[in-house]
């Protein structure tokens, strides 16, 4: 996954100001109410797989966790983590590729001993099926018995939807190609943001999806779309706008614990 490594540093800088934008900030209220509504996290441990800048960990520091350990493939995401998180000494960040073996990143990577692990669009990055079921077993492997997995993918059955045909919503994609595999399809990101972060990623099929996590040992409890109820009063007051967002929603949630 070289390329990706190198992808993510270039836009490394940039990143988080994607966030900003109408299609990836209502995954935000999103995250944090499923969150909040799977459990107290005070006291627990929290692994992000594929952590980026950090703003996972962040995340879950505020809901109480004390034990946060991050892992991305970018070395530049971990330091932009690094200069930009306060009292960052409190987490144990790691560069790697969360799709091969992480037992050399020990001690502080023991297996079983995670009650959440966090995953913001690393199941996007598995070019295979083999690739993707990598993840999964990563996940299986270091998830508490009772733990829960929580993270944000792209759309697996509308790959396109109209919502992201164009910038309207601040992100589109574009430059759709089939996997030679039959399985998904590699894609073009790019934001409405100054300076413009762009980048690729990979979709694969629901059914690929769900057998691969289910042959690594994962069992996918439940998605979760965005509603109307991630708008702000104000914004629902213009749900005209949004509704092409909320109908052909290009991202969701996936939550799934160990079978």
């Amino acid at each position: 996954m070289a390329t990706d490594k190198q992808m993510y540093d270039d836009v490394a800088g940039d990143y988080d100001i994607i966030w900003a934008t109408p299609a990836v900030r209502i995954l935000w209220t999103l995250l944090d109410r499923n969150l909040q509504g799977l459990g107290n996290w005070k006291g627990t441990s929290v692994l992000d797989l594929a952590c980026g800048t950090g703003i996972g960990l962040r995340e879950a520091r505020k809901l109480g966790a004390t034990k946060l350990v991050g892992i991305d493939i970018s070395g530049e995401m971990i330091e932009v983590c690094k200069a930009t998180t306060k009292d960052v000494d409190q987490f144990q960040l790691h560069v790697a590729d969360c799709s091969q073996p992480l037992d050399h990143l020990k001690p502080g990577l023991e297996p079983g001993s995670f009650d959440l692990i966090i995953g913001m669009w690393l199941l996007n990055y598995g070019e295979s099926a083999d690739q993707l079921q990598a993840f999964w077993a990563n996940i299986a492997k270091y998830l508490k018995p009772s733990g829960k997995f929580v993270g944000i993918i792209q759309n697996q059955e509308t790959f396109q939807p109209e919502s992201m045909k164009t910038l309207r919503y601040g992100a589109m994609e574009s430059n759709l190609q089939p996997l030679p595999s039959g399985d998904g399809v590699k894609m073009h990101v790019e934001f409405d943001t100054q300076p413009k972060v762009e980048f690729d990623t990979y979709v694969l099929k629901k059914d690929i999806f769900e057998s691969t996590a289910a042959k690594a040992g994962m069992k996918i409890e439940r998605y979760v779309r965005p509603d109307k109820t991630v708008l702000t009063d104000e914004e629902q007051k213009n749900i005209a706008w949004w509704q092409q967002l909320l109908d052909e929603y290009p991202n969701q949630l996936v939550i799934a614990k160990r079978a």
